[in-house]
């Protein structure tokens, strides 16, 4: 084998190891970008989860303020109907009071003669 020969032998060893090279990297330069693809995706998928369960969560605490808004204004409302009827309670309880104390003086008077 001549020196020529030898080196066209290198050069093409050399040419095949260089396109084998090339082929892996072009290889895992396209796994990494799928990999890149698929992670993007994923991080978009979960962004829009992460806003969908945000805005539920929003809105179950708004329905949540207005169910206790109800709730305290009910109880403001009973207070003041408890309120009235001790009042009421009260003043029955005076105009019982006065007709027995009416009775007992009418039912002296009427003895007394």
């Amino acid at each position: 084998m001549t020196e020529q020969e030898s080196v066209t032998l290198a050069v093409a060893k050399l040419s095949e190891i260089t396109a084998v090279g090339i082929a892996e990297i072009k290889g895992s330069l396209a796994l990494l970008v799928q990999r890149a693809d698929h992670a993007d995706r994923r991080v978009d998928e979960l962004s829009a989860r992460q806003e969908r369960e945000h805005q539920e969560l929003a809105d179950f605490v708004a329905a949540q303020e207005v169910r206790l808004r109800a709730l305290e204004n009910d109880r403001a409302g009973r207070a003041e109907v408890q309120s009235a009827s001790g009042r009421r309670a009260v003043w029955i309880s005076i105009v019982i009071a006065a007709i027995g104390l009416a009775i007992t003086i009418v039912v002296t008077l009427l003895n007394a003669r």
